[in-house]
């Protein structure tokens, strides 16, 4: 799919495009995703594309990209500051 002025950033599953899109959105880059909207089970995985206008579309990259390297991982104060968890018979 091409758009006079608009980049793909990302293809994915919907989604995780959604979750992307909401990202870009909150950095304050104007974003649209398209594809189809083929529901099963409560959870959308149909195929996906967000697209940028064109002059958005390195940052929207730039966004992608560092959101992907980011871990998961708790802290290690987090951890520090967790309970212990204890196995009780049951």
């Amino acid at each position: 799919m091409s758009v006079k002025g608009w980049s793909v950033v990302f293809k994915g599953e919907r989604l995780q495009a959604e979750l992307i899109a909401a990202i870009l959105e909150a950095d304050g880059i104007e974003v649209e995703v398209f594809g189809d909207n083929a529901y099963g089970v409560g959870i959308d995985l149909t195929e996906a594309r967000l697209m940028v206008p064109d002059d958005q579309a390195q940052a929207a990259r730039r966004v992608i990209k560092e959101a992907e390297e980011r871990r998961l991982e708790p802290d290690e104060e987090d951890v520090a500051e967790s309970p212990p968890t204890t196995d009780s018979p049951d």
